[in-house]
């Protein structure tokens, strides 16, 4: 009877091996990673082709991804290269906005980051001066 227990235990303790370690994207969409929102005054169409100028330009640009579900929400997030955690990404949430009569198409942008240091500051800038002026590189 010991042995089939034996068996159990160990499938469990590789079942926990094998998870990756790391810090995970829904983890930094918690209000300590929170570093601020920000004003995007452009729909999501022009905020994806100002970052494929800016990675043609530049070579890369922060990923830019809609929400497969709801097409009002998307994510920008911008890693270092060959990284799977997101220790050191910052992440933009977006929120689409429709043009109104007191106001033009816009888009929120709340954004989070595990560091708040100067230079992710500097990042977060970088992140949406890529937006704004994607044919210019860091």
């Amino acid at each position: 009877m010991k042995i089939p227990a034996v068996f159990v235990m160990v499938a469990m303790l590789a079942g926990c091996a094998s998870t990756p370690q790391g810090l995970r994207v829904t983890d930094l969409r918690d209000q300590r990673y929170f570093r601020g929102d920000y004003t995007i005054p452009l729909s999501f169409a022009k905020i994806q082709a100002a970052l494929f100028k800016h990675e043609a330009a530049c070579g890369s640009a922060p990923v830019f991804a809609l929400d497969p579900r709801q097409t009002s929400y998307a994510t920008i997030i911008d890693k270092p290269a060959g990284q799977t955690s997101y220790e050191n990404a910052i992440v933009a949430d977006l929120t689409f906005y429709q043009s109104t009569l007191m106001s033009e198409p816009r888009s929120r942008a709340h954004v989070y980051s595990y560091y708040a240091d100067s230079a992710t500051q500097q990042r977060i800038e970088q992140l949406f001066a890529a937006i704004a002026h994607p044919e210019v590189c860091p």
